[in-house]
């Protein structure tokens, strides 16, 4: 169900404990062949799915409007990509967290499906603070991420690569160019991580091997990144919360 649908009346009407969602994943440039939609349709769909299971179960589960948004700095340059200051979508959250709150909500599930640092940091750190007002919040797919729990870890995949291109093909196929193109790696060390794309030497928004993708694989991650927050959402009804590591927290200083 989304929430914008409804009157205030009826929201005022629901149950205070009501799992509130949100997606948001910003338009990124991901390789000559994929839309700079693509984690946003990603976090979308997994958000579909995780919310149909719980609703399965009987737990009362609403969308609210998805933000197509967030920070993007290792793909600037690239046509397409939109990137805004992790302060400014770090207070962005936070808002909509108070806000809710005000009315007394406290359950919220983020899906985001952006793992550039600055974009995470904004997104955990409003978490964090959401806590002063009484929200109970979780992003469970960069905590998995960070964990290394959400992909096998296959080296020179990157970006609207092998996953990414699989996702696509599973998900939105119609939306898919020609994928069968050269790979292309990068080795990354602590000091080129750190650096935009096209000062690396990426010239294709892209960073591994797209002409590897499958259907069948995108749609073995597509499950497990169901199933991840499907059980993080459950925790959240307890009081529970994925975290990202703590080494992962002390260098974004959350």
């Amino acid at each position: 169900m989304e929430i914008s649908k409804l009157t205030w009346k009826e929201i005022d009407a629901l149950p205070r404990d009501t799992l509130l969602f949100i997606s948001i994943s910003p338009m990124e440039a991901h390789g000559p062949h994929l839309p700079i939609s693509t984690d946003f349709e990603i976090a979308r769909n997994v958000e579909k799915e995780v919310i149909k299971l719980l609703e399965e179960k009987g737990i009362k589960c609403y969308s609210l409007p998805p933000l197509p948004l967030g920070v993007c700095r290792y793909l600037e340059g690239f046509a397409g990509t939109v990137s805004i200051p992790w302060k400014i979508l770090y207070k962005l959250m936070l808002d909509i967290f108070k806000s809710f709150a005000s009315y007394g909500f406290k359950y919220f599930v983020i899906i985001n499906f952006h793992m550039d640092l600055m974009h995470v940091k904004a997104l955990h750190k409003a978490i964090k603070k959401a806590r002063k007002y009484g929200i109970i919040a979780c992003e469970p797919l960069s905590a998995y991420y960070f964990k290394g729990e959400l992909f096998e870890d296959v080296e020179g995949e990157v970006h609207a690569d092998v996953k990414e291109t699989s996702l696509a093909l599973y998900l939105f196929p119609d939306d898919v160019k020609n994928y069968k193109i050269e790979d292309f790696k990068v080795k990354f060390n602590l000091l080129n991580s750190l650096k935009k794309f096209k000062e690396i030497g990426v010239k294709e928004a892209y960073i591994g091997s797209p002409s590897k993708a499958s259907k069948e694989y995108g749609e073995e991650l597509f499950k497990k990144f169901v199933e991840k927050c499907f059980h993080a959402s459950l925790m959240l009804k307890e009081g529970k919360t994925i975290e990202i590591p703590k080494k992962m927290k002390i260098l974004l200083r959350i």
